[in-house]
């Protein structure tokens, strides 16, 4: 089955209901970055987190989600836009010295920013990391930064005989409007205690993600609003890069130009990008 967001709501009850299988979107975006085991599951959820935030943007936008940590991790960070285009990365040189080694962390902090169509920052939250868990993650930041009554469950499944590749990566949330009911929120939290282990929900066929939607909706009756395919994308150009490049001092890009070219890679796609002698003598007579 091919990757999907589903974007519903309690047909009678206050509730939300988003559920997001991203699993070949986000081993393309693994494959890209040749990240395995924990890397690979942190970029995996990193991502399906950022794309449940910015199903909630009213006009077009981008969410960040970036998840900071202390040790042989520091960063992994994630943008998504409301139409389920996403991107996710995490710094080269730790990915290729973690290989296949379990990388020592201690979680830091979540920072999620939003931002306009146009570029400009809308808004900033920032809540201290609960673990690698960023389900969990994800609620605290919704409760503390947004006062929104959630229940998040993330979960990218590394494939056991080859850890660069995810056998899953699903995830649902659950939001309580303002008018929820003390009984329909009982309800809704008896429903989650019981829910099977998301495990259940894939097949040879494909992760069952409207099987999941019916176990997960209870005895509450759903509309889905709209069903989406997510897919990955990059805003890197070569005019992007002499612009970053631009933003360098003087003395620097007098330094890079001794030599016949420079090389630049996207930290999101991977991309090659040749600066040459020339180019940076532009961006300094400029």
């Amino acid at each position: 089955m091919a990757d999907t967001i589903l974007r519903c709501t309690g047909a009678k009850a206050p509730l939300r209901f988003i559920l997001i299988d991203l699993t070949e979107t986000a081993n393309k975006i693994i494959k890209q970055h040749q990240a395995s085991n924990l890397p690979a599951k942190l970029i995996a959820e990193t991502a399906i987190s950022s794309l449940f935030l910015s199903a909630s943007l009213k006009n077009q936008g981008t969410v960040s989600v970036e998840a900071s940590f202390s040790g042989d991790i520091s960063m992994v960070k994630a943008d998504s836009s409301p139409l389920g285009l996403v991107r996710a990365m995490m710094y080269q040189d730790e990915i290729r010295k973690l290989d296949r080694f379990e990388p020592a962390i201690a979680p830091d902090v979540l920072r999620v920013t939003k931002t306009s169509e146009k570029g400009k920052k809308l808004s900033e939250g920032i809540v201290e990391l609960e673990g690698p868990f960023m389900g969990r993650n994800l609620a605290a930041y919704l409760l503390q930064s947004e006062q929104i009554r959630s229940a998040v469950a993330i979960e990218a499944k590394v494939n056991e005989e080859d850890p660069t590749t995810l056998d899953y990566a699903i995830g649902y949330y659950v939001e309580a409007f303002p008018d929820c009911t003390e009984k329909e929120l009982i309800i809704m939290e008896e429903v989650i205690k019981s829910l099977p282990e998301l495990a259940s929900f894939n097949s040879s066929q494909g992760y069952q993600i409207k099987e999941l939607l019916d176990h997960l909706a209870g005895p509450f009756q759903y509309v889905i609003h709209r069903e989406i395919t997510p897919n990955f994308y990059c805003t890197c150009s070569k005019e992007r890069t002499l612009q970053q490049i631009g933003t360098l001092p003087k003395n620097e890009l007098i330094s890079l130009q001794k030599d016949k070219s420079i090389e630049v890679i996207c930290d999101f796609c991977r991309k090659e990008y040749q600066i040459s002698k020339e180019e940076i003598g532009k961006l300094i007579k400029d």
